[in-house]
């Protein structure tokens, strides 16, 4: 009897000494290099602008600013996560926020979608969009061409397909010629692109909502037009998605197409945008019909355009009276010369 006790005594003494070693092996695995299968090192994931101009996301998709780390304890409160994520953001990115739409775009306020970022290394250096003189065997300038090679990826849109032309108007303010361009597009049967900003639809809704009514394409140009690659990636995002829901709740539109302010970019942006559902349509034609305080001569103006003449994007400002007053006889020449006019790409 007094064996069997000792006998089972001496079990349960093996069992307790083989999970402490147990134990200790597991402890061991964590610590060791060799042993375990992630580093402990590597629980910490740097995001940020690099010194070679590249831009990192996080593992888990949040981007944080001035090298900043995404994953350490202290910058829990910034991050979103599937969990934590606001239910305001919808599947396709977009920020819903009805409570923002006079307010200050504050950072920590954007909804940014982690899910639809995953792991960024797109360069942040500053493009300026402008053409050369140079042009192809079809008229169009070699700088679109080959920027539509070079950026179509990203959803961005530089040039029309072959025999159309795609006409847009920039839309920052009011300078009381929208309603006679609006007159001619209708009379002859012509839908155009308009871009336009916050500042715009909230002086003139009744514009915004005429263009809707009669079948114009309305674009996002951005809140409150900044150069977006001044702006860290949730800036961007905030900008964007602000002006999409305010149009979205004011008059029921769901814009599709995108125009960076001052034709402004860089390979992040355009990323940046082209996640958030939209196409970029930049152009292949402008001139300077946005300044105001000099008034072209429309015969020169429309020489100018003529002489033009290719399967492109073209840009024109509403603020131009000039333009107001050339667009019938461009429409026409357009046609005459065989081309589609509208606004589609």
């Amino acid at each position: 009897m007094k064996l069997k006790a000792a006998l089972l005594v001496c079990a349960l003494l093996a069992v307790t000494f083989s999970l402490a070693g147990c134990a200790d092996k597991d402890r061991n695995a964590g610590t060791s290099g060799t042993t375990a299968n992630t580093p402990a090192s590597s629980t910490t994931t740097t995001a940020g602008t690099m010194d070679d101009g590249e831009y990192e996301a996080g593992r888990d998709g949040i981007v944080t600013d001035h090298g900043e780390t995404a994953d350490t304890a202290e910058n829990e409160p910034d991050r979103i996560t599937d969990d934590t994520r606001p239910s305001d953001v919808t599947d396709s990115g977009i920020v819903s926020d009805k409570d923002i739409k006079d307010g200050p775009i504050v950072t920590d306020e954007a909804a940014f979608a982690s899910s639809y970022i995953g792991r960024t290394a797109m360069k942040n250096e500053k493009i300026g969009w402008g053409l050369g003189k140079e042009r192809d065997d079809k008229n169009r300038p070699i700088d679109a061409v080959r920027a539509e090679e070079k950026y179509s990826a990203l959803g961005a849109k530089f040039l029309a397909s072959d025999g159309k032309i795609c006409l847009t108007f920039d839309e920052g303010y009011e300078n009381g010629y929208t309603a006679q361009i609006l007159d001619t597009l209708s009379e002859k049967g012509v839908k155009a692109v308009f871009f336009v900003t916050y500042d715009y639809c909230r002086t003139a809704p009744e514009l915004v909502q005429r263009m809707i009514d009669e079948g114009h394409v309305v674009g996002n140009h951005t809140w409150a037009h900044p150069s977006l690659p001044d702006l860290t990636q949730k800036e961007v995002w905030a900008d964007v998605t602000k002006l999409h829901q305010y149009v979205l709740d004011e008059f029921g539109y769901e814009m599709t197409l995108f125009r960076f302010p001052k034709g402004e970019f860089s390979e992040r942006t355009l990323d940046d945008i082209h996640n958030l559902g939209y196409t970029s349509l930049f152009w292949s034609f402008a001139y300077a019909d946005w300044d105001t305080s000099v008034h072209t001569d429309p015969a020169e103006a429309l020489a100018k355009i003529k002489d033009s003449t290719h399967s492109g994007i073209y840009l024109l400002h509403a603020v131009s009276e000039t333009n107001a007053e050339i667009l019938g006889p461009l429409i026409d020449y357009w046609r005459s010369q065989g081309y589609e006019v509208g606004a589609d790409v």
